[in-house]
């Protein structure tokens, strides 16, 4: 009988712990819809640093090209006590004795007025740079006669780069004036040939 008893209590505690391991876990928390998912191991996003490209080396030429030319309000060729205006477009026929002035309605402060000749070598030349509030006068006056026949440029650009500037670091894109010196163009020294020495 004794032995009856613990068998029946043995299975009634054998029950017990089945049906306390097949009870459903509780249920988690609904979660808020308006959160982001957070991930369960978050990983840092690497930042990239900009590096320069030959785009933005281009980007940064067209913004310099995009400057105004320099603000020229007068543009003159001297001869002795005559003035000739200068032709903004196309090539204007000056003496070879001629001297030039250039009035711009600017303050520059590094501007630069040069006379270049057909291998873009610079003319020797002397000149003047009056400066007032809002403008600009450049005179040159070459050295020596420039050659009959020939071609120039008279360059108006900046010191330092390429556009010149005013007092608030405004760029401007240089201004060339296209000349042609009147006259015959003298023909080139005919090289002599050397004879070859006889022994």
């Amino acid at each position: 009988m004794r032995t009856g008893a613990h068998l029946l209590a043995l299975a009634v505690s054998l029950a017990s712990l089945t049906a306390c391991s097949r009870g459903s876990a509780p249920a988690p928390e609904s979660a808020d819809a308006s959160q982001p998912p957070v991930s369960a191991t978050p990983t840092a996003t690497p930042t990239a640093t900009p590096t320069p490209t030959s785009a933005d080396s281009a980007d940064a030429g067209s913004a310099a090209a995009a400057a105004p030319p320099v603000p020229v309000t007068a543009a003159v060729v001297l001869v002795g006590a005559q003035e000739i205006p200068m032709a903004r477009d196309g090539t204007t026929l000056v003496d070879p004795v001629s001297s030039f002035r250039l009035d711009v309605g600017a303050h520059l402060t590094d501007g630069r007025l040069a006379l270049h000749d057909e291998q873009d070598a610079m003319i020797a030349s002397s000149g003047t740079t009056e400066v007032g509030s809002s403008w600009t006068r450049y005179r040159l006056v070459p050295d020596e006669p420039l050659r009959p026949g020939s071609d120039y440029v008279l360059l108006l650009d900046g010191t330092v780069t390429r556009e010149a500037h005013d007092p608030s670091g405004r760029a401007y894109a240089p201004v060339a004036v296209k000349l042609k010196t009147t006259g015959e163009r003298p023909a080139a020294p005919v090289k002599k040939k050397r004879g070859k020495r006889r022994r």
